[in-house]
C-alpha cells in the first residue's frame, strides 16, 4: 500500500486558510444544522486527496460517475464509488471535499468533513487520532514485469534470483523488495511513468506496487503482466500495509458503526465488482 505519512504540522499549515473560511461549530445543534441539506437528509461530508488513481482522481466532467466537490472539480475513483454506496445506504447526501494528502487527518479532527475515504491504511499511528471502519479493501503488492520476461512465469519470490527490481522510495511496496533473495534492489522511481519506462527499456525487469495501481497500468500498458504468485509464496506484510480503512472523527462511533453495517453487506465480489468499474472509468492522464 503506498505509504503516505500524515504530517499534522504541515497539514495545519496547508488547510489554515481554509479553515478560517469554514469556521468552528461550537455546539452539536450547529454542526447539525451544517450537515442537514434542504431535502431534511443529513450530509456525509468526505474527505478525499484526489491523487492515487484507481483510488481517487480528478477528471473535467461528470462522466463515468464523477461527482462535483465542493473545490468545483469532478472526482471519481473506487473511493468516490464507496462513497456513494455508502451514503446511499444510510440515506444521506454526499459532500466530497478535495484535501491534500497531509491535511486528510486535521479536516476531521477539525469538523471540516466527517470521514476520509482515501486509500488510507489502518495504521496504529494514524489510528491514534482516528478512529477506523473495518477494512474497505484490502490492497496486496504485486510484481509488474514485461509479458516476456524471463521473471513473467515466476510462481516465488525465490525465482527473482538475477532479477534488478525497483518501485517508490518511502513505500511498503520498495521495503518489500528486501524479501526477495539474489535479486537487485534498484535505485528508487519517482512515478508509475519512469518505473513503466524502465521495464520498457529493459534497465530494470519489474516494480512492485498494489494491485489496483497494476491493474490500472495494465490498461494503458498492455505489453506488461501481473506475476501470480503461489499461495504464501509471494511478499509478506502486516494488515496495516494492506488494508484500507475509512477514518472517522476519534470518538465518532456512532458512524463507524454506521458504516461499518455498510461494509458488512459489501461481498468480496461486490468490491471487485467496483474496483473493475474504477479501473475501466479512470482516464489515461490519472496514471501517475
Amino acid at each position: 500500500m503506498k505509504k503516505k505519512l500524515a504530517a499534522l504540522l504541515a497539514a495545519a499549515m496547508v488547510l489554515s486558510t481554509a479553515l478560517a473560511g469554514c469556521g468552528s461549530s461550537s455546539s452539536s445543534a450547529a454542526a447539525t444544522a451544517e450537515t442537514t441539506g434542504a431535502d431534511g437528509r443529513e450530509t456525509l461530508r468526505v474527505a478525499m486527496s484526489a491523487d492515487y488513481a484507481p483510488f481517487d482522481w480528478l477528471q473535467e466532467d461528470d462522466s463515468n460517475g464523477a461527482v462535483m466537490t465542493t473545490n468545483g472539480s469532478y472526482m471519481n475513483g473506487y473511493d468516490v464509488i464507496m462513497a456513494k454506496k455508502i451514503a446511499d445506504e444510510l440515506d444521506m447526501d454526499l459532500e466530497i471535499t478535495q484535501v491534500d494528502w497531509d491535511g486528510l487527518i486535521l479536516s476531521i479532527s477539525s469538523d471540516m468533513v466527517d470521514c476520509a475515504i482515501a486509500g488510507m491504511s489502518i495504521t496504529s499511528e494514524r489510528a491514534q487520532s482516528v478512529d477506523f471502519t473495518d477494512p474497505y479493501y484490502s490492497a496486496d503488492i504485486v510484481l509488474v514485469v514485461d509479458q516476456n520476461s524471463t521473471y513473467a512465469s515466476a510462481t516465488s519470490l525465490a525465482d527473482l534470483a538475477g532479477a534488478t527490481l525497483t518501485s517508490a522510495m518511502n513505500t511498503v511496496w520498495y521495503d518489500a523488495l528486501d524479501q526477495v533473495t539474489g535479486a537487485t534492489k534498484g535505485a528508487a522511481l519517482d512515478t508509475f511513468a519512469s518505473m513503466v519506462s524502465a521495464v520498457n527499456a529493459g534497465t530494470i525487469d519489474g516494480f512492485t506496487c498494489d494491485n489496483p495501481s497494476a491493474l490500472s497500468l495494465l490498461t494503458t500498458n498492455p505489453n506488461l503482466k501481473i506475476v501470480e504468485f503461489a499461495d504464501g509464496q509471494g511478499f509478506q506484510v502486516s494488515s496495516e500495509e494492506t488494508d484500507l480503512g475509512i477514518a472517522c472523527k476519534k470518538g465518532d462511533t456512532e458512524l463507524v458503526d454506521k458504516i461499518n453495517t455498510v461494509l458488512a453487506g459489501l461481498s468480496q465480489e461486490d468490491r471487485d465488482a467496483m474496483m473493475d468499474q474504477a479501473v475501466a472509468a479512470q482516464p489515461a492522464s490519472a496514471i501517475q
